[in-house]
């Protein structure tokens, strides 16, 4: 999975702040989810998830008949005013799973969609989880904080189980934008004629740049994939693409001056692989400013395209900042070598005068174990003693040639990290060249009783690879070709060689691990990705199809604002199943927009049905040709302005649609699991 890493830039002590990001709330400016996490201890009663019957539910009879009443009466307005249903449950325990496992089981169970929000409390555990869909304006990371924090987790904490619920739907209420999702729905399916409120949109600037302020200070303290960040709100994305930019600006002109100075220090050679991660860098902030000037200039861009630049901003900024960091480390062992050149020739010489005062030893013990063993199984090590003596000569000249590069004046001293590096890289060479007589006898008889078992284990991960091809990459393709020769040798030159060919077989296991772990998480990131976009090609499937039968059946009222957000939106479905195979994370943030669009335009046409219900009301009779008309059957004469008033007086119709009840209503199923599918976001913990 390709994720964002924490921007930090500079080399040694001068280090730019690090920029993480969250899993996010996908789609801020209509999305909402709130989390409140916990983990139910599970008691001998342990209670598991289930299907929720109502709205309030208390299987741990933590609240009064009067106190259900209210809670009841609260969701309904939550549902009125903002077309959130609220569902609340009250537990003992939550049966040894943790809240947030409960919570979204008893989700699934209970069919809770895009329309519907959950409060599940264990009383006895103290544990709670609160969340709700992420297609509500107005909440972002911050502001759900705040509803847990200041309202929800006080009442919890002594033990007010009903004023906690009442406090989760009244924080929420009071965060939300307007909505006139109830207004419409009683329309819709009730047939009545309601004011909307004369059409005012209300919305704080200040709350508003609150939550800004807010999910930009979540981002930078989590992480996020790269389809999750374009899902990201454009207010959101905007500041977050200058911040990344200015740090990763400031990182590379700090790393190019320090890395002058290293150049001149310890030559080209020694720090190429810095050179080559600078050069990247200013690459990609180079590409990254051209973005920035583009977005700024006075050429206007359109929402989708202003979004894919963001992100192509953040990432390739990240990922530049990134590649600086990797090489951190080095750059400051580099240095810190030149630092305690001294000390380190020190421990040289100590470590020389050890090994040598081995070699004598070692050389009787081989002469014991080949009259033991004989030379044949032996063959792997005979010539150890030999070659830990070249090394050892090695590292003590080049000791010497460090020793006096190190004398040298300031800015010629470079050749020392070269000369100590080459030095304790002998030194290690020949302690395992050593050792690995030291340890033959034991390691013969270790080859004998386990080479069996070895081969087995090696022959099952090569089954493994196999099936993992596509996700291993070239990694797991060299590890399983040295894992195969390897193999090939334990089985025919075992009674040869057997110490030689059991460790060669062991190392190359070794490494076959390590690549099938990381292929393992390719291949189930890669699932994951699959399955994000199976759902999100289903959702917004059936939200286009929903908005598509809603305005095709009531086309006589619906306006073009409600047509053009459905046109966009089945041209982006139809985007996102073409582009599924080739690139599922565009595909997956292709649908997504589609739902979204989806949702915009059965909600346009629902507010247009609304109205020219009202612009019937005055009228009497008619009802089989107000159907004809609403249906678009009777189109002309309405568009014309040709109504006759009075019965029977339609000679034509306004396009528009009523009737068959209200389109979003109801609990449909939404998608729930992993906080990087189900698009929650969130925050908790136990009370």
């Amino acid at each position: 999975m390709h994720r964002l890493t924490a921007i930090r830039g500079g080399w040694g002590h001068v280090v730019a702040r690090r920029i993480s990001a969250v899993l996010g709330a996908a789609g801020l400016a209509l999305g909402m989810t709130l989390l409140l996490t916990g983990i139910g201890a599970g008691t001998a009663a342990a209670e598991p998830p289930t299907r929720l019957p109502t709205y309030v539910v208390d299987s741990a009879n933590a609240i009064s008949p009067a106190q259900r009443s209210e809670l009841e009466a609260a969701v309904d307005k939550l549902y009125n005013d903002h077309g959130i249903q609220m569902w609340i449950v009250y537990v003992r325990d939550f049966g040894g799973l943790t809240s947030e496992q409960w919570a979204d089981q008893t989700a699934v169970a209970s069919e809770l969609g895009d329309h519907d929000a959950l409060l599940a409390v264990a009383t006895e555990d103290r544990a709670y989880r609160l969340f709700a869909p992420d297609n509500i304006g107005g909440l972002d990371q911050s502001t759900l904080e705040g509803v847990a924090n200041d309202d929800v987790v006080p009442q919890l904490r002594e033990g007010n189980w009903a004023d906690a619920g009442l406090a989760a739907i009244n924080g929420l209420s009071s965060e939300l934008d307007p909505s006139y999702t109830g207004v419409i729905a009683a329309a819709v399916v009730g047939g009545a004629v309601v004011v909307g409120g004369g059409g005012a949109y209300l919305y704080s600037r200040r709350r508003k740049q609150r939550r800004i302020e807010g999910g930009l200070e979540t981002l930078r303290e989590q992480e996020l994939t790269v389809d999750q960040l374009a899902e990201q709100p454009l207010d959101v994305l905007d500041p977050w693409s200058r911040e990344v930019l200015t740090d990763l600006d400031n990182a590379v002109r700090t790393s190019e001056e320090e890395l002058r100075l290293a150049v001149g220090e310890f030559g080209e050679a020694e720090t190429e692989p810095f050179t080559t991660a600078l050069e990247r860098a200013k690459t990609a902030l180079a590409q990254s400013f051209t973005l920035r000037q583009r977005l700024d200039d006075d050429v206007p861009e359109t929402d989708d395209e202003r979004r894919s630049m963001l992100v192509e901003i953040i990432t390739s900024c990240t990922d530049a900042d990134g590649t600086l960091d990797d090489q951190v480390e080095a750059f400051d062992a580099m240095r810190n070598l030149l630092i305690n050149a001294d000390a380190r020739f020190d421990a040289i010489t100590q470590q020389l005068i050890g090994l040598r005062a081995r070699l004598d030893p070692a050389t009787r013990q081989l002469a014991e174990l080949t009259e033991k063993h004989g030379e044949q199984t032996l063959a792997s090590i005979l010539s150890n003693v030999e070659l830990a003596r070249q090394q050892i000569d090695f590292a003590e000249a080049t000791a010497d040639q460090g020793r006096a590069a190190s004398a040298a004046p300031v800015g010629q001293q470079g050749p020392a990290v070269a000369a100590i590096r080459s030095a304790e890289g002998s030194i290690e060479q020949a302690t395992v060249l050593l050792d690995a007589i030291d340890h033959a006898d034991a390691n013969i008889a270790a080859a004998q009783s386990r080479m069996p078992a070895l081969i087995e284990e090696v022959e099952a991960e090569l089954a493994e690879a196999a099936s993992l091809t596509a996700d291993g990459g070239p990694a797991l393709a060299t590890a399983t070709e040295a894992a195969k020769t390897a193999l090939d040798a334990g089985r025919t030159g075992f009674d040869a060689d057997p110490l030689g060919t059991f460790t060669a077989l062991v190392d190359a296991d070794a490494d076959l691990d390590d690549a099938l772990d990381a292929a393992r998480d390719s291949a189930a990131e890669r699932t994951r990705r699959a399955q994000v976009l199976s759902a999100a090609l289903e959702s917004a499937s059936a939200k286009v199809t929903a908005a598509s039968d809603f305005i095709g059946t009531r086309r006589g009222a619906v306006q073009s604002t409600a047509r053009t957000r459905l046109a966009e939106a089945q041209r982006l479905l139809q985007t996102a199943q073409q582009a599924a195979a080739a690139d599922p994370a565009a595909a997956t943030t292709s649908a997504r927009r589609a739902g979204a669009l989806a949702d915009q335009a059965l909600m346009a046409a629902q507010g247009d049905v609304v109205n020219w219900q009202q612009s019937q009301q005055p009228r009497s009779g008619g009802t089989s040709t107000a159907g004809a008309v609403l249906g678009g059957i009777l189109v002309d004469s309405f568009l014309r302005g040709t109504i006759s008033g009075g019965r029977g007086g339609y000679r034509g119709g306004y396009p528009g649609g009523f009737g068959g009840g209200f389109g979003s209503g109801g609990r449909s199923p939404g998608s729930f699991g992993g906080s990087g599918s189900s698009g929650r976001i969130g925050t908790g913990g136990r009370f």
